[in-house]
């Protein structure tokens, strides 16, 4: 790479003089915040610190005089001193740019994510860093600070077309990603903190059928609790399909079953879903297929997050909603891959892992198949039926092997193919006489699930903990979520958008004669098995400027689930 003075325009020098200022007075300010409290008396070796504290001080002492020092030969006057010593920092810097902008992008993110992590209430399961809080605070402030004062430097004053602005533009795409990772999971955290739901490990389940199988088991030894298992010939086993504890199970040989938080481990894919529904849309974006911005991905992104039934679910912890959220994962990954023309194999393994967690899953691979031929189509303006049938062939064998190991799964342990164990389950009394009289589908339950999906609202009770009380048994989708009354449009005639929109339709077919509306719950939960095809439909939807009304609705989404979160929890 060239000198730093021949890829930048105007002024460099004036520019890092301001910012590195900047930087200076924001650690000088810091630094003495971190003087400030002193040690424990009997801790205490030089100025009221401890041995920790004054070693960490040092290091602060010693970056803030560079930083210092940087700004002071900014600001120089020209003489060969300040020249010299100018040179050298540009020229260290054009010759590692793309190094040095790593290291601040990921300093950023460290430190980010730090601040975030001790940010109160601070969660049980994370509560190893709270002693060390008052150390560190300062620095860690300044650190991110300073990274992102750089960062906005290095953008400052690079060229957005030269190697070194696509390298910081490479590195931007990053760090977005990294943001909506870190927000989601530690607002999760802090809420389920905040909330009091943290380590209620009832009906969780699956890290013990982890340690189950790790040690040779179908069955549940010893189950601490026995509500919604199966029992068979004296022994209790967990009746839903088994791809949770199979994804857990590395986990519990590494720290053991009681180890394992669940709570801790759903929310973590919770903020991997938030990632892919960011990726999936910027694709979609990219392809030219919807014409949504980047604040509009976002907003999509903070919805299905924070306005949907996704909240509570990703905070719980528990069996049936793990479940459901390491779908979203898996559906997820199977529509980014696709988007990213990936083997139509890859896409019906993860398709198929989806089956092994919820069978309706299986929904999805009508939406995988729709975009695989979109591109197809975009590509070379037509799609052959040896194409169609080649990729079906490829992405639904995976498929097939995991239907014929649930199969396989249910013989081993209740004699019967068929048997997934929900006819026998020790669960709402209601809820399994309803299924041994109509079975697990019927017509019978069309008009009250239809009922819940979009009638049902919560009870006044005015003066109260709980002012607006919710039925367990659901809440309209559109009460729960009113963003999505945007789906309703007309839509243009393309594979990928007929595609979405037959996923969403079968999983309501399916979801309307089933015999569970997902009681308990708040909203609606099952709306998360087609959350995937419904978010690109409302980006769709939206267009390219979102409308204030929308932004409203958000917000007010944002303010219905946390309250719903907080009463499924607490009520």
């Amino acid at each position: 790479m060239n000198r730093l003075n021949d890829l930048l325009p105007g002024n460099p020098r004036k520019t890092v003089a301001v910012f590195t200022s900047v930087m200076a007075i924001a650690g000088a300010v810091l630094f003495i915040l971190f003087l400030y409290p002193r040690s424990e008396v009997e801790a205490q070796v030089l100025f009221g610190l401890s041995r920790s504290r004054f070693a960490l001080g040092v290091i602060f002492l010693v970056l803030l005089l560079v930083n210092m020092g940087i700004a002071v030969i900014s600001m120089m006057s020209r003489n060969r001193g300040a020249d010299y010593a100018y040179i050298k920092i540009s020229n260290l810097v054009s010759d590692k740019y793309g190094l040095i902008a790593a290291a601040l992008y990921f300093m950023v993110f460290l430190t980010g994510a730090l601040l975030l992590l001790i940010i109160p209430p601070v969660p049980v399961s994370l509560r190893f860093i709270e002693p060390v809080r008052a150390r560190i605070l300062s620095l860690v402030i300044w650190f991110c600070l300073a990274g992102l004062l750089s960062i906005i430097l290095l953008k400052t004053i690079t060229t957005k077309d030269s190697d070194a602005g696509k390298i910081l533009s490479t590195l931007d795409r990053f760090m977005v990603v990294a943001c909506v990772f870190l927000f989601t999971f530690f607002l999760y955290e802090h809420f389920a903190a905040w909330i009091g739901w943290v380590n209620k490990t009832r009906y969780s389940y699956w890290n013990l059928l982890a340690q189950e199988f790790l040690d040779g088991n179908l069955f549940l030894s010893d189950p601490p609790y026995t509500h919604d298992l199966t029992q068979y010939e004296g022994r209790w086993y967990v009746p839903n399909p088994p791809m949770p504890a199979i994804l857990m199970m590395p986990l519990v040989y590494a720290v053991g079953a009681q180890s394992v938080v669940t709570s801790d481990f759903s929310m973590l894919f919770s903020a991997v879903n938030s990632v892919l529904i960011y990726l999936i849309l910027d694709q979609l974006a990219g392809r030219q297929w919807i014409k949504i911005s980047k604040g509009g991905i976002i907003s999509l992104v903070v919805l299905i997050a924070f306005g949907t039934p996704h909240l509570w679910v990703g905070i719980s912890g528990r069996m049936w909603f793990v479940s459901q959220i390491l779908t979203v994962t898996l559906l997820g990954f199977a529509t980014l891959l696709t988007l990213r023309s990936w083997s139509s194999w890859i896409v019906g393994i993860l398709i198929g892992m989806a089956v092994a967690t919820r069978p309706n899953g299986i929904l999805s691979w009508f939406f995988v198949f729709a975009i695989a031929m979109q591109i197809l189509k975009d590509e070379q303006g037509h799609v052959t039926f040896r194409q169609m049938l080649t990729w079906s062939i490829g992405s639904l064998i995976p498929v097939g092997f995991s239907i014929a190991g649930l199969l396989l799964y249910n013989q081993a342990r209740f004699g019967d193919f068929l048997d997934f164990g929900y006819i026998t389950i020790y669960g709402d009394p209601v809820i399994v006489q309803s299924a041994q009289t109509y079975g697990l589908f019927s017509t019978y339950y069309v008009p009250y699930n239809l009922r819940v999906m979009f009638l049902y609202l919560p009870e006044i009770h005015w003066g109260t903990r709980w002012p607006f009380l919710p039925s367990g048994a659901g809440m309209s989708l559109f009460l729960t979520t009113p963003p999505l009354i945007y789906l309703i449009r007309r839509y243009e005639f393309k594979w990928w958008i007929l595609g979405g929109w037959l996923t969403v339709l079968l999983n309501f077919i399916l979801l309307v004669h089933y015999h569970n509306t997902g009681k308990d719950q708040f909203g609606y939960r099952y709306i998360l098995d087609a959350i995937v095809p419904i978010t690109t439909m409302l980006g769709v939807a939206l267009g390219k400027k979102i409308p204030w009304h929308f932004i409203l609705l958000l917000l007010l989404s944002i303010v219905i689930n946390l309250y719903g979160a907080n009463w499924f929890m607490n009520g």
